[in-house]
């Protein structure tokens, strides 16, 4: 079994990226990084439920704990960090029928039919379909992996819909899809973050993740980041297992995806 953790960052308006991203592993290995995370807020004297990376990365008195945080995620060997990111203006660059088969619309591959309205005005749900994705293929034939998300009622009511979909596709005979590891998709949940050492984690991430790609987007200016950011970005990536894990999507990657859907159902009509 397969636990992943999973928080998020530019889904408010004017946002110019949107980007989910967390930490996955075996149960025993999540539930490590928790006990060693909540030992360190403790020895700090930092209340948990206080924990807000957005607010501590702005504040540079905050670095010290970051930096031991961002460490006991680098000393958890096991335990993988994965980001997945869209730039939104990219993803609205394209038609109605494209944004909906990016954020969940199911593409009948002998039809070319779309089914389900997807969520053609929340470009999240890009990403969200292809960390889902990607966290699945790295799951063991025959096991499950289980998602937990800190995810704001507005989105998790969507996120919900989408995995009961993605469940009863996989049930079908022939479904309506190529993601052929979706029968280890196991159960979404939807816990306080301030409970939850490792969406704390995750929240850590996503939030250094977003930072660190808004200056790209808004400044062209990829390597001028914030030297801290970069720091505990290098702590939060040390057990990457590769780029694979950390896709940025731009217009280029976006069609793609497209022109691999008009391969998989030719008679897609996407305009």
């Amino acid at each position: 079994m397969i636990e992943a953790y999973l928080d998020e960052s530019g889904i408010h308006d004017g946002a110019k990226v949107c980007v989910i991203a967390g930490y996955f592993g075996s149960p025993s290995r999540m539930r490590k990084l928790e006990l060693e995370w909540k030992r360190v807020l403790a020895s700090n004297s930092f209340p948990m439920e206080d924990f807000h990376a957005k607010d501590l990365v702005k504040n540079r008195d905050s670095y010290p704990l970051l930096k031991k945080l961002a460490r006991v995620i680098s000393d958890q060997k096991k335990v993988y960090p994965i980001t997945w990111a869209v730039l939104v203006d990219d993803f609205n660059s394209f038609s109605l029928a494209q944004r909906r088969f990016f954020t969940g619309a199911i593409l009948d591959p002998e039809t070319g039919k779309l089914f389900g309205s997807g969520c053609p005005t929340k470009p999240y749900f890009a990403p969200f379909q292809n960390i889902v994705k990607t966290i699945t293929n790295a799951t063991p034939v025959g096991g499950k992996a289980h998602f937990v998300f800190g995810l704001n009622s507005k989105f998790s009511s969507y996120a919900l819909d989408l995995f009961r979909r993605f469940s009863a596709d996989a049930a079908v005979e022939k479904p309506y899809s190529d993601w052929k590891s979706k029968e280890r998709l196991g159960n979404p949940l939807f816990p306080l973050a301030a409970k939850t050492a490792q969406l704390q984690a995750a929240d850590l991430l996503v939030h250094l993740t977003y930072c660190a790609m808004h200056k790209w987007v808004m400044a062209g200016a990829p390597n001028q980041n914030d030297p801290r950011i970069s720091k505990l970005l290098d702590l939060c990536h040390a057990n990457s297992r590769g780029k694979g894990d950390h896709v940025f999507q731009d217009k280029k990657l976006l069609r793609l995806a497209v022109d691999q859907a008009k391969k998989f159902a030719p008679k897609w009509q996407d305009e």
